[in-house]
């Protein structure tokens, strides 16, 4: 399998220049619950191959994936210098898009049994 070929699902936040970046942020709330837009600039800082990320691109990602519905704002924080900083956490849309990166449908429909089948089929 040729490097860069997606495993799972084909995820329109997962695809196109900010693919990676988008990754990255919604792994990290994922892991993390809730932070502030500059936690996750400090948390993708620590990601090898993200160290030079500028502050103003990790926030445009955060604003964008805000505005997708993969991420919602959850609550507010005191922040030492601008008073107060939203809180964003992962979504519903947001775990089931990182679930559908890491399994292909195929492998789904493969190993399901019947009675999820059925389910599968009545969403659809």
């Amino acid at each position: 399998m040729t490097r860069g070929k997606v495993r799972g699902t084909k995820v329109k936040v997962f695809s196109g220049k900010e693919a990676r970046l988008n990754r990255v942020i919604l792994l990290i709330l994922l892991s993390k619950k809730l932070l502030v837009k500059y936690d996750v600039y400090l948390e993708v800082r620590k990601i090898k191959g993200f160290k030079h990320k500028d502050s103003k691109t990790v926030y445009r990602r955060v604003e964008a994936l805000d505005q997708g519905g993969w991420i919602a704002q959850e609550g507010k924080r005191p922040g030492k210098v601008q008073g107060e900083s939203a809180l964003f956490g992962l979504t519903l849309k947001g775990r089931a898009a990182l679930l559908l990166d890491g399994k292909s449908i195929e492998e789904f429909l493969e190993t399901a049994a019947s009675e999820q089948l059925i389910k599968f089929i009545d969403l659809f």
